[in-house]
C-alpha cells in the first residue's frame, strides 16, 4: 500500500525569494529520490499576486539544476494552510503571522531552521535586495536545511 499524500507549504513573505527556492529545492530533491506521494508548494504573508520569483533566486536555482521560472507568487490563504500537513516558514514573524490569522494551524507550523531541533529558533535572512551572492548563501542554507530535515519528512509522510 502507497503512503497517502503529505503536503509540504513553506512560507515567507513576497513569495519571491526563499519559498520558492525551497519549494523549488524539495521538488527536485523528491524528484530525484523517486518520491511523488510529498506535495510541496509555497505562499507569502504579503505577496503580490502573480509576481515571478526574483532574476536573483531564478538565476541561483537555475546554478543548481533547479528551475523556479514558472513560480507565481500567492498570498497565504486558510484554506492553502489547511490542506498542508507541514508549514515551515522562515522567520519568526511568519509564525506569528500564523498565530494570530490561523491559530488552529500553529501546530503543525515550524521554523524550518528549528523543524526537528530542540530550542533551535533560528531564521532564515531574505535575500532581498541583496547581490547574486546573498541569493546563493541563501539558497545553500535552504539546501542544506532541507536535506536535514528531509528523512524527518519522509518519515512523518509514511505516518500519515
Amino acid at each position: 500500500m502507497s503512503p497517502k499524500n503529505f503536503h509540504v507549504l513553506f512560507l515567507c513573505t513576497g513569495n519571491s525569494c526563499r519559498s520558492p527556492m525551497a519549494e523549488g529545492i524539495l521538488k527536485h530533491m523528491l524528484q530525484k529520490r523517486g518520491i511523488r506521494h510529498i506535495q510541496v508548494s509555497s505562499a507569502g504573508t504579503m505577496a503580490p499576486h502573480h509576481m515571478p520569483p526574483t532574476n536573483y533566486a531564478i538565476m541561483t536555482s537555475t546554478e543548481k539544476g533547479v528551475d523556479i521560472a514558472s513560480h507565481r507568487s500567492q498570498n497565504l490563504h486558510s484554506d492553502k494552510a489547511e490542506n498542508a500537513d507541514l508549514i515551515l516558514v522562515m522567520e519568526n514573524n511568519h509564525k506569528r503571522f500564523i498565530q494570530n490569522l490561523l491559530p488552529e494551524m500553529l501546530e503543525k507550523t515550524f521554523l524550518l531552521k528549528e523543524f526537528g531541533k530542540r530550542g533551535q529558533r533560528l531564521e532564515v535572512a531574505d535575500p532581498i535586495g541583496g547581490d547574486l551572492d546573498i541569493y546563493r548563501s541563501c539558497y545553500e542554507e535552504l539546501e542544506t536545511e532541507i536535506l536535514r530535515i528531509l528523512p524527518e519528512l519522509i518519515a512523518r509522510s509514511h505516518k500519515k
